[in-house]
């Protein structure tokens, strides 16, 4: 899911399950249809209920646990990006974040820890001189 509708997604939950009690258990509070007699409507609170439990988990995690920084190998920010090169990872030896797609671009391996070869292969005795000459 988008980070832009997590807010959307806690809002509707909090309003169904307003609706729900309203209707169904004659109660004001949101929470009264998770413990009403109709099975539909019990199984209906707590599927609204679990919906707005992982809404705000989410929005705890994008907005409070992932840093709002920049990827290390486009260069771009990680949160406003995500619906392009997608959800931010975690490099599990160095712990720099990285976007989805842009990580498995460089075949899962971190430009910090492994960085890239300068030049091509280093050749440790070079006798191309020494045959050259004859």
């Amino acid at each position: 899911m988008n980070i832009k509708y997590l807010p959307h997604a806690i809002i509707g939950a909090l309003v169904m399950l307003e609706l729900l009690s309203l209707a169904g258990a004659g109660s004001a509070v949101p929470w009264a249809i998770l413990f009403h007699g109709q099975i539909i409507l019990r199984a209906m609170g707590w599927y609204f209920a679990a919906q707005l439990g992982f809404g705000l988990l989410g929005l705890l995690i994008f907005r409070g646990v992932i840093p709002d920084g920049e990827c290390s190998i486009c260069t771009k920010d990680l949160k406003s990006f995500i619906p392009v090169y997608g959800p931010p990872v975690l490099c599990p030896r160095c712990g720099t974040w990285f976007h989805e797609n842009c990580f498995k671009g460089k075949m899962k391996k971190c430009p910090i820890c492994f960085p890239p070869d300068e030049g091509g292969p280093k050749i440790p005795l070079d006798f191309r001189d020494y045959f050259s000459q004859r």
